[in-house]
């Protein structure tokens, strides 16, 4: 065993050579022979997490939830397979290179009806090897009945009477509990300056003077069991210490030798001890991230203001002439990798309404404490390496301001124009605004400096660093199923089942207000059942599923002794996605155009070509698709569209506070889930054919339909949500490549940004890729297999999405220098 064995409690060795002990020479080759494996090599799902999960249920009955989900967290870390890649950043997800883990206490549903098909994940196909579907029809047996869907439903049956499934499959929402989910931005920075023995010796404390009472019983049971999983992600980097040195031994060549031997020192430091230079941080970072996605690999588990906590160990390295720039930006495609790697699987349902996205954001910009501007220049290193990568994850954000300086706009229009979709833009001074409004209700309230360090969790959702996660507590509803009920009094045209509201004959209706009011009605139906579907589907997950070491990596939770999912964060936050809300509106807008102010038609046409897919009446889905649409600046179709989501908040806000007893914003955002409920949906009145993906984001225009230019698309989009009063929303813009290049491109792209957010405008993204290349690359997808667009809050590799995203993704409206 090697001498580096024990660390000393000290400064870095003062005769350490310049960029630590990594083999420089090879770097670069081994990023792009990582790169290329994963770009090439199909995921593939790992057994060792189901054999260790039917041990551990087995082993421990009778033990309280807490420390049952710990003793299986702490069995992953400690007897998973690990292994060297060549990456001096160590650590993966699984026992395999780019391996998935099963996560069958939330559904196994997937497993009886999904083994034959295909399957994707992050990276495209994704194989089930024979020894893992053997333990997976074991684990089907060993958990119907027992998952976080099973018991959500049977309590709402219980309950209400009624057998909550045929809302889902009638595709009113999406029931977001039978997947992994929970997401935030833990306090990296804490770990990172502190160590976990510090959290250790912090929660030892607090578990020894803990009263042993009843009331006090889940407390007590959380210290134990976060006990339990800080030694278990020490014992996970000793392992990998352990493993470096053995190589080490074994290995000729003296630079790699010496890469090893500083991997095991790294190794036996950190996370347990505070890092000590940026070498130390990164991989302690990843330590605690991989620690993170291993409890439960769901989307939006995101590294936050990496260049923020991380700024401080580069600033050292650089002006102690440890590191220069160009090490740092190698050792950033590193981790590159790293994030790239993660990925999981959880039914098709879950792959069609997500594509692949894990949703590892890095928010970038921003301010600091006292309203200045945070950016650094480690973030416009974290550009370039997306820039040089042309990574589909980890994802950036920027939360722009005024006060950014003209060089870093400029490295961000570069990584935007270079096509990988990133970064997305938020406003930041409406992400601050909507921050301090959503949080003032709170109990003890929200301070501007913690408004101030707000971020980006996983797609576009904000909350407050280190300090706030958000459950996805309510089940995912589609707007546009609103409409398809209303027109049919209730009755799903897909499922034939009365799954809505009897709002009325729409034959009957006299005005477009009687439509309108029709309309309303779903609305408050569908929200009824959500709601309290999903309610009780927060019990599900604290009975079923609760975090514990995701917990201790937020503020709040060790102290209250609550767990995350119990409102144990300092600023806890329910976030319901909502979808489709445009393609709601543009039917909306068609009816009032079409059937009550021009007469055009007649609702019974309407309903007739509707109910045929508009199959022989060609002429009446022509007047659909160029009736009145979102996009153009119109005052009186924004007025409607403005109307109905201004309803849809109320409507949602008359249902009463979440499970934690507040004000729930509405997330208005698409993921994926366009694409998913479209194929449950029949034709629609905005001309839209049955089984099509709907309208993209929240705010865009549904694709082909928005012709007065690009400044009245970003003016309709900026205004048609109030962005304090949502938690968040959507909107996708798409350039032809050529519009953005040269300086007067650049200075297009700043302008359009800077105008946008100065209307108020919360989200806005580009593709810059042109329709031809897209049409290209679903005919030829061998040639582009790298080829990256941005779907939602998120990019994807183009040729490994569904084709219905494809599909729409072709269809959004391209501007070119012709049509500015």
């Amino acid at each position: 065993m090697s001498t580096l064995s024990t660390v000393q409690e000290t400064e870095p060795r003062a005769d350490a050579p310049k960029g630590y002990g990594i083999n420089w020479d090879t770097a670069e080759s081994r990023v792009k022979e990582l790169k290329d494996y994963l770009m090439s090599a199909p995921q593939v799902m790992d057994p060792e997490r189901l054999q260790f999960l039917n041990e551990v249920y087995d082993e421990f009955r009778g033990e309280s939830v807490f420390y049952i989900r710990a003793k299986l967290f702490e069995r992953v870390l400690t007897k998973k397979k690990i292994f060297l890649d060549g990456n001096p950043i160590v650590g993966t997800l699984t026992g395999v290179r780019a391996g998935v883990y099963a996560y069958p206490e939330w559904n196994v549903s997937w497993i009886k009806e999904e083994m034959q098909m295909a399957k994707m994940a992050s990276l495209g196909e994704m194989k089930i090897p024979t020894e893992t579907q053997e333990l997976l029809e074991k684990t089907y047996k060993l958990w119907k009945g027992r998952t976080c869907i099973d018991l959500n439903n049977a309590l709402y049956k219980e309950k209400y009477g009624e057998n909550p499934k045929q809302y889902a499959k009638a595709g009113m929402y999406y029931e977001n509990v039978s997947v992994a989910s929970g997401s935030g931005i833990a306090d990296y920075g804490l770990v990172l300056t502190k160590g976990l023995r510090h959290l250790i010796n912090d929660v030892r404390k607090r578990f020894e003077e803990c009263p042993t009472t009843l009331e006090n019983k889940e407390k007590h049971d959380l210290y134990r069991a976060m006990l339990v999983t800080f030694d278990a992600v020490i014992a996970h980097s000793h392992r990998y210490a352990e493993l470096a040195e053995k190589a080490a031994l074994e290995e000729a060549d003296p630079k790699t030798k010496a890469e090893l031997l500083e991997i095991a020192e790294i190794c036996r430091r950190v996370p347990e001890h505070p890092a000590r230079n940026f070498r130390e941080a990164v991989q302690s970072f990843w330590f605690i991230h991989l620690a993170i996605e291993v409890e439960q690999m769901a989307c939006a588990c995101s590294p936050g203001r990496y260049g923020q906590y991380m700024y401080p160990f580069f600033k050292k390295d650089i002006e102690e002439g440890n590191l220069t720039h160009e090490q740092v930006l190698t050792l950033l495609k590193f981790q590159w990798i790293k994030h790239l790697e993660l990925g999981e699987y959880q039914g098709n349902s879950y792959a069609l309404t997500l594509s692949g996205h894990t949703g590892q954001s890095i928010t970038l910009g921003g301010v600091d404490a006292d309203g200045n501007d945070a950016s650094t220049e480690l973030e416009e290193l974290l550009l370039e390496t997306q820039i040089q990568m042309k990574n589909i994850q980890p994802t950036l954000t920027l939360l722009y301001h005024p006060k950014l300086k003209d060089s870093y706009m400029q490295k961000v229009v570069e990584c935007i124009r270079g096509g990988s979709g990133q970064p997305q833009i938020l406003n930041n001074n409406a992400v601050i605004q909507r921050t301090l409004a959503r949080f003032a209700q709170y109990k003890d309230g929200i301070t501007l400096e913690d408004a101030r360090n707000c971020g980006n969790y996983g797609c576009v959702s904000t909350g407050v660093c280190g300090k706030g996660s958000f459950i996805t507590q309510e089940d995912q509803p589609c707007l546009a199923k609103v409409v398809e009920l209303m027109l049919h009094n209730g009755k799903c045209p897909v499922t034939k089942k009365k799954v809505g509201a009897e709002s009325g004959d729409p034959l009957q209706f006299a005005t477009f207000e009687d439509a309108y009011e029709a309309v309303k009605k779903q609305l408050d139906h569908l929200f009824n059942i959500s709601r309290k579907h999903s309610d009780l589907s927060q019990m599900a997950r604290v009975h079923v599923v609760p975090s514990v070491f995701r917990s201790a990596m937020y503020d709040g939770c060790i102290e209250k002794g609550m767990c995350e999912e119990a409102g144990g964060t300092r600023y806890p936050q329910v976030n319901p996605i909502m979808t489709a809300g445009i393609d709601a509106a543009n039917s909306l807008l068609a009816i009032r155009h079409l059937v009550f102010d021009t007469k055009k038609i007649t609702m019974e046409q309407l309903l007739e070509a509707i109910k045929a897919n508009f199959e022989g009446y060609e002429d009446i889905r022509k007047m659909c698709f160029e009736a009145p649409k979102h996009g153009n600046d119109n005052p009186e179709d924004q007025a409607l569209v403005q109307r109905f989501y201004r309803d849809v908040d109320a409507i949602h806000h008359a249902q009463g506070p979440d499970c934690f007893g507040y004000r729930t914003p509405l997330d208005a955002y698409s993921l994926s889930y366009h694409n998913y409920f479209g194929a449950l949906m029949g034709a629609l009145p905005n001309g839209r054919k049955a089984g099509v993906a709907l309208t993209d984001g929240s705010v865009s225009a549904m694709p082909g339909t928005d012709h007065e230019g690009v400044t009245a698309l970003i003016k309709s989009g900026a205004e048609a949500i109030d962005t304090v009063r949502y938690g968040a929303n959507h909107f996708n813009v798409k350039f032809s490549p050529s519009v953005l290049e040269g300086p007067q491109g650049a200075r297009t792209l700043i302008s359009l940004i800077k105008t946008y957010c100065d209307f108020g405008g919360s989200h806005i993204q580009f593709n810059c890729v042109s329709s031809e290349t897209l049409k290209e690359a679903q005919a030829k997808p061998c040639q582009y297999s790298d080829l990256i667009v941005r779907v939602a809050g998120f990019s994807a590799y183009f040729t490994r999405l569904d084709k219905g995203v494809q599909n729409e993704i072709i269809k959004r409206t391209e501007y070119d220098s012709g049509r500015m």
